[in-house]
């Protein structure tokens, strides 16, 4: 099965961190089907009980940058297109459907894309979708003074990296619609990825009058924001739930069937666990094998899936000591990442040795098998040589003018969350570099939003996170690093890798992108070691036996959608 193919035509594209966190949903032409026109029982009570593990940081499109944020605003945004599944099971193909956009056509070079919207678009207040709406979004989302995490998805569009130095005026940005359903986004080069790149990312509308009413309030109660999507927010009870009903405005609400979507914001593993045991919760992901076996016991509906998030560490080089690519080295390859899988994860994720997740590919063709497995090649280099990594961190320690007592440093590495899982991870890291380095590191453990506020600030030493891709090209993940990007916030700057990454995502050749891609990551990695790649998720997800219409695909940006309850 080629599930991949469709990824790579015309109509296709990618998901998003959002889905990450469980619950895309699939769409058939076929009635009797999940996400079909028919399925579930009369008296069906059409009420959908999930969970996200933190409050989202906010629900503003130009804003948002965390998965929790994301899954909410899958299920209530519409933009132009969706990331679909038709068939089911090992029979399960990624499609790309129209959205807002009921067609769209490129020039002959494909560098200036029309889109045709749909009559009648409406946002959940009744007020009309217009092209102005997607410009307007478009622009704030270049706009530098927004600060927005995720414009890096608009490097493509003509005049953007000129708009985001601040040389420039976001009126230049190539959009602009050409009447109330006709929008015409020119970019500035051929970029054979450009229609998997819309879907979950910044490409929805914005209405400009919400936002102007509520300031920098927009997207942090349910009140201050306003979705076109299959659902709207009722309300949101801060770290505790975030209540969705269906949109009726929606242009595509035959389709909907849930009329209740709740997500319960829950912390902690073992809430969310005995939730579902006892039936207060419809979908869970697990993370260990006891609670797998448990589940698998029961009678539960098993639906794992490998995802495109990464886990890994990184560093802040405006830090005295992570500024030497030495000392960054050593932190990166004291670790055996299988053994990292097996401690923290219990084994049940993928140990990853580049920045470009083994789910990627360019075309048809894996990337990472392409590749290769970067930080293991510098394991296997550095053993060669005679060397461990705590030489690498004696000379990186030399060249600062520290000593030569690595237990005289002081480290922190900061985590974005409070529960078990994490904190397990921050001991194992902490025993792993006091027993290869001689590091004693102390670690520093915050909820989401203080985490993320600090490493946008740049107040933190090194960290630990989790990054999902949006769509299925390794310019997705790779461009998280490109200069003045605010979305993993090092403080990093490379023109070369800037060029290189750059010219590849414009090829069209893909033999050709794919090398300039490896490029890219070998400057990355091999030379600067800016970040510090650990596990692919394995998502292990579980569904009440009456959940029908959830995806079998990981990239699937679908949320709620189609889910539906036959009792």
């Amino acid at each position: 099965m080629k599930r991949y193919l469709a990824l790579f035509l015309a109509l296709v594209m990618c998901f998003s961190l959002a889905a990450c966190s469980g619950g895309g949903a699939s769409i058939t032409d076929d009635p009797s089907a999940p996400g079909g026109s028919g399925g579930e029982k009369e008296g069906s009570e059409q009420s959908y009980n999930t969970f996200i593990s933190a409050e989202p940081s906010t629900l503003d499109i130009s804003r948002r940058m965390d998965s929790y944020s994301s899954t909410i605003m899958i299920d209530t945004m519409e933009g132009l297109v969706r990331l679909c599944q038709t068939g089911e099971g090992e029979d399960a193909e990624y499609e790309m459907r129209p959205g807002e956009a009921e067609s769209w056509e490129s020039n002959e070079d494909g560098t200036v894309w029309t889109f045709n919207l749909r009559d009648g678009l409406k946002w959940q207040d009744g007020e009309p979708v217009t092209a102005d709406q997607y410009v307007y979004s478009l622009q704030r989302s270049a706009d530098p003074d927004t600060g927005c995490p995720n414009s890096f998805f608009l490097e493509p569009l003509l005049n953007y990296p000129a708009i985001a130095a601040g040389e420039m005026d976001v009126s230049e940005l190539g959009v602009k619609a050409i009447d109330e359903k006709t929008l015409e986004i020119t970019l500035s080069a051929p970029k054979p990825t450009f229609i998997e790149m819309l879907p979950a990312t910044v490409y929805y509308p914005q209405r400009q009058d919400i936002i102007e009413k509520y300031g920098d309030q927009f997207g942090s109660e349910a009140e201050a924001y306003i979705g076109n999507g299959p659902f709207k927010v009722d309300s949101w009870t801060h770290n505790n739930s975030i209540v969705l009903s269906k949109n009726e405005n929606y242009w595509d609400a035959d389709s909907v069937k849930l009329e209740k979507v709740t997500y319960s914001i829950m912390t902690d593993e073992t809430t969310y666990y005995n939730a579902f045991s006892s039936g207060q919760l419809d979908m869970v992901t697990v993370t260990t094998k006891d609670y797998v076996e448990m589940f698998q016991g029961q009678d539960k509906n098993y639906a794992p899936y490998l995802s495109a998030n990464l886990a890994f560490n990184f560093f802040n080089i405006r830090d005295e000591l992570f500024s030497n690519v030495n000392i960054r080295k050593a932190f990166t390859l004291a670790v055996d990442r299988e053994e990292f899988n097996e401690v923290c994860y219990d084994g049940m994720r993928v140990p990853t040795y580049g920045w470009v997740v083994p789910t990627m590919t360019v075309g048809e063709t894996n990337y990472r098998e392409t590749a290769g497995d970067n930080i293991k090649v510098m394991q296997e280099e550095l053993a060669a040589e005679g060397k461990t990594p705590k030489d690498l961190l004696l000379q990186g320690m030399q060249e600062l003018g520290l000593g030569d007592d690595p237990s005289t440093l002081d480290v922190t590495f900061s985590f974005g969350s409070t529960n078990t899982l994490t904190r397990n991870i921050g001991e194992y890291l902490q025993q792993v570099f006091k027993t290869e380095l001689g590091v004693e590191i102390e670690t520093s453990f915050n909820e989401w939003g203080i985490f993320n506020s600090n490493v946008q600030s740049g107040d933190y030493q090194a960290g630990f996170m989790g990054w999902g891709a949006y769509y299925n090209d390794p310019y997705d993940t790779l461009s998280l690093l490109l200069t003045g990007s605010t979305a993993i916030n090092t403080g990093w700057a490379n023109e070369e890798y800037d060029s290189i990454l750059n010219a590849a995502t414009a090829e069209m050749d893909e033999e050709t992108r794919m090398q300039e891609y490896i490029k890219a990551e070998q400057i990355l990695i091999n030379e600067e070691c800016v970040v510090s790649p650990m596990a692919t998720n394995q998502v292990q997800r579980f569904f009440q036996p009456y959940v029908k219409g959830y995806s079998d695909l990981g990239f699937t940006n679908t949320g709620s959608k189609y889910i539906y309850i036959e009792k």
